[in-house]
């Protein structure tokens, strides 16, 4: 398992994309220390930048890899390595070089331009969401065959989550006004990976008017303790619970 992984890191670490992104995320990280003379802004501008690009960049990236893989995968098949080697050597693998890439730039920008206060939050939830969706991207990819659809299905997940499932939200809480929903909007609030980690962070700054509906409830009746605790455990799922489903389509695939 070693020697794939080591294998397959070292390919996705040759690749122009990764040198490229890594670069852009330096340079959009760094510049906003500039453009802002507040540091607290700067890091909320950094954590925005992470939670808008870091997902889809990883789950755009990673279905595009596994179909792109098709053929080396073909080829491990035809020796004596169990099918569970080949699948987490591929995922771990890609988690990691991204992971990788992603923290270097943003932690090196924190460093250099800021006390470091948040450079562990920040990371926190970086890792979070390289692995949630890297385990989406790979439910996605093994379960739809066709590559223009499965990169399809992954950008429009990714515009779901960043956008459509907040809007669904509000719409919600409008239209049921009249009622007491708002604990449900705290249940709500956990089917977005991408607004826990923006509420995990809030928490650590104890910002509260810019937590958003679903963190100002969260704090309301739950407290910013035991929801981080709530969140965390979610998150965790948010990760495990599509790699072991997509674990599973792997060990059926016929290729």
């Amino acid at each position: 398992m070693m020697k794939i992984t080591k294998y397959l890191s070292l390919s996705i670490l040759k690749s122009r994309f990764m040198v490229s992104y890594g670069f852009i995320l330096f340079i959009l990280c760094s510049g906003l220390f500039f453009l802002s003379n507040d540091m607290d802004k700067a890091i909320i501008g950094i954590h925005n930048v992470l939670l808008i690009l870091v997902p889809l960049v990883v789950m755009i990236y990673s279905v595009s890899q596994i179909y792109q893989s098709n053929d080396f995968i073909r080829l491990l098949l035809t020796q004596p390595i169990k099918r569970k080697v080949i699948f987490y050597s591929q995922y771990i693998s890609n988690t990691l070089v991204l992971l990788l890439v992603q923290t270097i730039p943003i932690a090196l920008s924190l460093i250099l331009f800021s006390d470091g206060t948040y450079l562990f939050p920040i990371i926190l939830n970086l890792v979070f969401l390289t692995f949630i969706f890297s385990s989406i991207s790979s439910l996605i990819a093994y379960k739809i065959n066709e590559k223009v659809r499965g990169i399809g299905i992954t950008i429009f997940l990714g515009i779901y989550f960043l956008a459509i499932y907040d809007g669904l939200i509000l719409l919600i809480i409008q239209l049921m006004s009249d009622y007491p929903i708002e604990k449900y909007g705290i249940l709500l609030s956990l089917f977005n990976p991408i607004d826990l980690c923006r509420i995990l962070f809030i928490f650590k700054m104890d910002i509260s008017a810019l937590m958003g509906l679903t963190g100002a409830i969260m704090e309301k009746f739950i407290g910013s303790g035991l929801g981080s605790l709530i969140i965390y455990a979610t998150l965790f799922l948010w990760a495990v619970i599509p790699l072991v489903f997509a674990a599973k389509l792997f060990n059926k695939k016929d290729y």
